[in-house]
């Protein structure tokens, strides 16, 4: 395992100086299996978990440093019922020897961990990034190489273009929507042999064509607005074995913070607004497309509205779309 004791959970989180490794470890293993490995890939991992403190090079033990702290505070997030509680004999009982911390804390706790760790997650993507040249390892991964065709690779590159402050889990949960948008959107406006020359381009490690790279700031600024737009309703929503529900907060005597739902009037504005930037982007896509018609010879469309799959000429027709 790539936290092999106490004291490099502590460089991370203070845990109580009387704290067992074995109390975490069981956390510490489910998070590095689902989700740390398949990020750096086997390569890069097993290349990490090899090294010591002699061997380790500075780059490779801030990498460690990076991904440990992810780890980390996912596996106390993972954990965080488990180790509240005592499990023997007598089945389970909550730890209270000293006073519990109230239910608002708790959950500002969890959440503080999970937030922390996804956004560690992208803190040693980026790192690795920035450095790929020390760690050609992680070309291996999986992760790296969907990552070379995705118009946002990390959170910090969708950031750029729609402040949602850098968080690594709201930017999750908008790339659900990033297909929709392509497909309905991007892709019909550039036309898929264009389209699909951009994500060949996007994925090699070298000699990029200019031309085609050049329509990559073009592609993002509406691909994120009209994702925000057409998912703003549905963050927040979740789907279990018992329905759909929405995960909100609501005070308690207990909490300062009130968090709730946006009314219907201000999700409305917000969904107007994206949409109207993001068509406002498309319009600048179309704009520069046309007027560099002698760069992209595979670019076909000359009307805007010809990108909505939806629009066509009923003249003479009694079907329509409604």
């Amino acid at each position: 395992m790539l936290v092999k004791n106490v004291d490099q959970i502590r460089e991370a989180i203070a845990v109580n100086a009387t704290s067992q490794f074995e109390t975490y470890q069981p956390y510490i293993a489910a998070v590095e299996r689902q989700i740390i490995m398949p990020v750096l890939g086997v390569a890069l991992f097993n290349v990490l978990d090899a090294l010591t403190d002699l061997t380790a090079t500075a780059k490779q033990k801030e990498l460690l440093t990076l991904v440990r702290y992810a780890q980390i505070n996912l596996a106390m997030w993972k954990g965080f019922d488990m180790l509240n509680v005592t499990f023997d004999d007598s089945g389970f009982q909550r730890n209270s020897e000293k006073k519990a911390i109230y239910r608002s804390q708790e959950e500002a706790l969890r959440n503080g961990f999970k937030n922390e760790g996804y956004n560690g997650i992208d803190a040693f993507i980026e790192y690795l990034q920035a450095n790929i040249a020390d760690f050609e390892a992680f070309k291996t991964s999986t992760f790296y190489i969907d990552a070379k065709g995705r118009f946002f690779p990390t959170t910090s590159v969708f950031n750029e273009i729609y402040n949602i402050g850098n968080s690594a889990l709201v930017f999750v949960q908008i790339s659900r929507f990033f297909n929709q948008v392509i497909d309905f959107q991007i892709k019909p406006l550039l036309g898929e042999i264009l389209y699909d020359k951009v994500i060949a381009e996007m994925k090699k490690e070298t000699a990029q064509d200019a031309d085609l790279m050049a329509l990559v700031p073009y592609i993002r600024k509406p691909l994120a607005f009209l994702s925000v737009g057409i998912g703003i309703d549905e963050l927040g929503m979740q789907m279990t074995e018992r329905g759909m529900f929405w995960e909100t907060q609501f005070p308690t005597m207990q909490s300062h913070i009130q968090t709730a739902l946006l009314s219907v009037d201000q999700t409305k504005m917000l969904h107007d607004k994206a949409m109207m930037n993001g068509n406002r982007y498309k319009e600048v896509l179309l704009d520069y497309l046309k007027t560099n018609a002698a760069k992209y010879p595979d670019f076909t469309q000359t009307e805007l509205t010809s990108t909505n799959i939806y629009r066509r000429d009923n003249t003479g027709k009694r079907t329509f779309f409604a």
